[in-house]
């Protein structure tokens, strides 16, 4: 990914100036303000325009932490011990019969 500096001509241009202007006048505290006066004079840089280039730099800092999140869960998974005789089917169909009026204040015959 290409920097925004590096594609501003004028800020490039700027600062090529600088680097010649500090080799003939020598460098000073007059030549370091004069030099971010007219940085300052080329103002901000464009902002760029556009759902994809924002969506693209979010999808690359995501990848890493997905890469990393399938490996570990991944290996969670491989080194999970199941108990074949554990009735797993029979706990969630017993968590979803509903209690009956008799059976919570106690009136079973």
């Amino acid at each position: 990914m290409r920097s925004r500096i590096s594609e501003k001509e004028s800020l490039k241009r700027a600062f090529r100036d600088a680097y010649f202007a500090k080799e003939r006048k020598g460098a000073g505290n007059e030549f370091r303000s004069n030099v971010m006066r007219r940085i300052r004079q080329i103002g901000p840089l464009k902002a760029n325009v556009g759902f994809w280039p924002a969506f693209e730099h979010l999808m690359w800092r995501l990848v890493p932490v997905s890469c990393l999140l399938v490996l570990v869960l991944t290996v969670a998974l491989v080194t999970m011990d199941f108990d074949h005789s554990h009735d797993y089917l029979g706990t969630v169909t017993a968590d979803l019969e509903k209690p009956t009026l008799t059976e919570l204040f106690g009136f079973e015959g």
